[in-house]
């Protein structure tokens, strides 16, 4: 059997066909755990549109979630986003891990609400929400 495995070239076929399903792979599992801005949109009403409708800022107007203030002070990206809203910051509360549990949001919830702010906030916040 090995004589036969070694000798009909399996093994370079191997070593050509294993990276190659290792791409395919690592190609796949971002689609798999994509961000999804419509699931956002539920956790935004629920937890974050009292004090941010329509992109606003009840509490500190200079600091509203539109794309202009967002790039201003830093929080133009999907990962800085979602790092403001699981630590909070200021008299914003955090959803992350250290909150108490009925505030609490999973990562994915964390994701897709980073998502939705920006996706809203590139369109100019054309849903008044």
């Amino acid at each position: 059997f090995f004589f036969f495995f070694f000798r009909t070239g399996i093994p370079m076929l191997l070593a050509a066909i294993l990276p190659l399903s290792a791409l395919v792979a690592t190609q796949l599992v971002p689609a798999a755990v994509a961000s999804d801005a419509a699931a956002g949109a539920a956790v935004f009403e629920l937890k974050c549109a009292a004090c941010h409708g329509g992109g606003s800022n009840l509490i500190s107007p200079g600091r509203d979630l539109k794309a202009k203030s967002l790039e201003a002070n830093g929080y133009a990206t999907e990962e800085a986003l979602a790092t403001l809203v699981a630590v909070g910051k200021g008299q914003m509360p955090s959803y992350g891990p250290k909150s108490p549990p009925f505030a609490r949001l999973t990562e994915e919830q964390i994701s897709d609400v980073s998502a939705y702010v920006l996706s809203q906030a590139a369109a100019g916040w054309p849903s008044g929400r």
